[in-house]
Parts: structure tokens; C-alpha cells; sequence
């Protein structure tokens, strides 16, 4: 089943993503999916859903292959040695994660905007 996700929701759940760190040599032809998913997630849109997230940015000049890790608002991490992923689906990992979340807060009551 493919899990098809708006800009809007998108948007909102960026909300419970708090920290992206990325590292790739920008000459290593592995690194094509760590330097488009950095470009979309400095979408404005969600820097707008989300001001606090933080981005932090590595631009390393070894063989060691692309990762990023996405860290959320409850501490847990996902990983990705992006050389072995495309953005859509390391993006899909992190809607699906990220919505059961927004399920779990919404079930409690709690509202992600009230962080």
C-alpha cells in the first residue's frame, strides 16, 4: 500500500521531527538522495510548521557513505545510509512514524502545536 501524504500533512507532521543531522561529501556520487532530501526539508513550509527543528549540516571530505539521522520530539532516532535509499522513501519512513504519533497525541489529548 503506498502512504500518500499532502504538503499540508506533511507540514504538520515535520512538527514532531526535532533534529536532522546530515552528513555526505558533495563530490561522492552516493550522496544524491542526502542533498535532495536537505533541499526539500528546508522547504519553507516546514520551517514555518516548525521553527524549532534543527538542521545541522556535515560536509565531509571522506569515502564514509551519506547518512542522516532524524531525531523526534519523544527521542527516538531513525537512521539512514542514504546511498542505499531515494528521498521518497526515507520521507515515507518518517510520515509513517511520525503520524502514529500524531495518532498517539491526539488519543491523549495532547496537541504537538502546545510543545
Amino acid at each position: 500500500m503506498i502512504f500518500k501524504v499532502t504538503k499540508g500533512i506533511s507540514a504538520h507532521l515535520f512538527k514532531y521531527v526535532k533534529k536532522v543531522d546530515i552528513r555526505f561529501n558533495p563530490f561522492d556520487t552516493r550522496t544524491r538522495s542526502a542533498r535532495e532530501l536537505l533541499r526539500q526539508i528546508q522547504a519553507e513550509r516546514y520551517s514555518k510548521a516548525n521553527p524549532k527543528l534543527t538542521i545541522n549540516i556535515d560536509i565531509v571530505d571522506t569515502i564514509d557513505p551519506p547518512k542522516i539521522d532524524f531525531e523526534y520530539i519523544d527521542g527516538t532516532k531513525t537512521e539512514f545510509d542514504t546511498q542505499y535509499f531515494q528521498v521518497k522513501d526515507m520521507l515515507m519512513e518518517v510520515h509513517s512514524l511520525t503520524s502514529v504519533m500524531d495518532m498517539n497525541y491526539e488519543l491523549e489529548g495532547k496537541s504537538v502545536d502546545d510543545l
